[in-house]
């Protein structure tokens, strides 16, 4: 069983890059091209269309009957590596070589007032519980592994699990600074932190109050 889920994983796999590769395909192209029966390919396909990874973009029109085309998810995307933290590095490395750390503050400040315009109208008129809740929601979706609870004291604890930038805060702490700064202003008050994953930790802890 171990065995043909890891051959039914291998199969899908090469679906999905062959998607990326030639943009949209025919089940009967993806089966010549895998060299797998048709109806074990459209098997495939079924399985990853109901795990939101691929979708049906099309029809194909030739001779005799019409043939789906199917395409990649935005979802599917998360399978390819994109190597966004060591581009961020290099990009941040190549304003400090220009302008030294005061242009990286500022870069990360300028980047901390449009997170907040962006985020700001999202907790409008929500309690602090609510708005911490689609804060830890938002920072979720963009990697944070960001989670919430609400202490025994009605304080709130946001736990984020991972740095989507660690390459960035390890070397330029300021990133961190703004970080806070940003919650802070969202959130309009005073949040203490007392562990990053920047500064060894397994996890950035902030602790908001009620």
């Amino acid at each position: 069983m171990k065995v043909e889920r890891r051959e039914q994983g291998a199969t899908r796999r090469s679906i999905l890059q062959l998607l990326r590769r030639h943009g949209e395909m025919s089940a009967v192209e993806l089966s010549a091209a895998l060299e797998i029966g048709a109806v074990g390919i459209r098997q495939h396909l079924t399985a990853l269309e109901r795990e939101g990874l691929v979708y049906i973009c099309g029809l194909r029109r030739n001779v005799g009957r019409p043939a789906h085309l199917y395409a990649l998810t935005e979802r599917a995307e998360t399978f390819f590596p994109k190597h966004y933290e060591r581009l961020v590095c290099e990009l941040i490395e190549s304003v400090a070589a220009v302008g030294g750390d005061t242009a990286v503050s500022e870069v990360l400040e300028q980047r901390r007032k449009t997170l907040s315009a962006d985020l700001a109208p999202k907790l409008a008129g929500k309690s602090r519980a609510a708005q911490v809740t689609v804060l830890a929601d938002t920072l979720a979706a963009q990697g944070y592994m960001c989670e919430c609870e609400q202490l025994d004291n009605g304080d709130l604890l946001m736990t984020q699990y991972n740095c989507p930038f660690d390459c960035v805060a390890r070397r330029y702490p300021q990133i961190c600074d703004q970080e806070l700064r940003l919650y802070e202003d969202l959130l309009a008050t005073t949040i203490k932190r007392d562990m990053t994953i920047a500064e060894g930790g397994h996890c950035c802890r902030y602790r908001i109050p009620a």
